[in-house]
């Protein structure tokens, strides 16, 4: 069973950190440690990020928590200093409080079907529109459909070292093409805005690049997705819409 991450680091200029939002009287970041501490398949959770804040707010949710130090591949590396002997770890972020059980389960259960090292939630465009109708999300078409990426992955510890510096440098060009094309290549590049590259090639071209075998995991529960994005007002008022109506229930 794997362990679990809070990625719960960063802030804005302004000083906030989206893991700290008011969410129905709960910072998001306690709903999240939450639906982790109620996932069965899921055994110690640890937070990284402003640990006295992280402590005071999820009291009794987590194994521990540990400062941030940089980058999102630092606070991975800095997260697995508190999970000794871990063999998969699942990395969720701390933005998305309307995950439950049932939709981290879902994606541990497709991580189950194939080998691989790193695994990377998927959800159709269908279906966040359909449940969360006016979410505001960037999708990519493929010949399998349209995709928006989940906040989470599940991977191999012992991987991290062999990819840090290639996720780091695909995270900084994810909004700009040419510097994507320096890492996958123009006909990848190409081939996936134009839609005629399926998720089988990103796959192959990503593990010819990085060494390691990745696969995407397609999963039907929205709330894996639906970020806070201070900058789409659209999405922080769905959730809050979500979260009051649950704190009612």
């Amino acid at each position: 069973m794997p362990d679990a991450i809070i990625l719960a680091g960063g802030t804005a200029a302004d000083g906030s950190n989206k893991a700290f939002l008011d969410g129905a009287g709960r910072p998001f970041v306690w709903h999240v440690a939450q639906a982790l501490a109620r996932t069965p398949t899921v055994e110690r959770v640890v937070a990284v990020g402003p640990v006295e804040r992280l402590t005071g707010a999820c009291a009794g949710l987590l194994a521990g928590a540990v400062p941030e130090r940089g980058t999102i591949m630092d606070n991975v590396v800095a997260a697995l200093s508190a999970l000794p002997g871990a063999r998969r770890v699942l990395a969720v972020a701390s933005d998305i409080p309307l995950v439950h059980p049932a939709a981290l389960e879902e994606f541990l259960r497709g991580c189950e079907k194939e080998e691989a090292d790193f695994y990377y939630g998927i959800v159709p465009q269908a279906v966040l529109e359909e449940r969360y109708p006016g979410a505001r999300k960037t999708f990519v078409r493929v010949v399998d459909g349209s995709f928006t990426g989940a906040s989470v992955m599940l991977f191999n510890p012992a991987i991290v070292d062999r990819v840090r510096a290639f996720v780091e440098r695909v995270l900084q060009a994810r909004k700009k093409p040419w510097l994507l094309a320096s890492l996958f290549g123009w006909t990848t590049v190409m081939r996936m805005a134009s839609g005629k590259l399926s998720i089988r090639e990103m796959e192959a071209r990503a593990q010819e690049v990085t060494g390691i075998v990745p696969r995407a995991v397609v999963v039907r529960h929205p709330e894996l997705a639906l970020d806070a994005d201070v900058d789409r007002p659209e999405n922080l008022a769905i959730i809050h819409r979500e979260l009051a109506a649950r704190a009612r229930a």
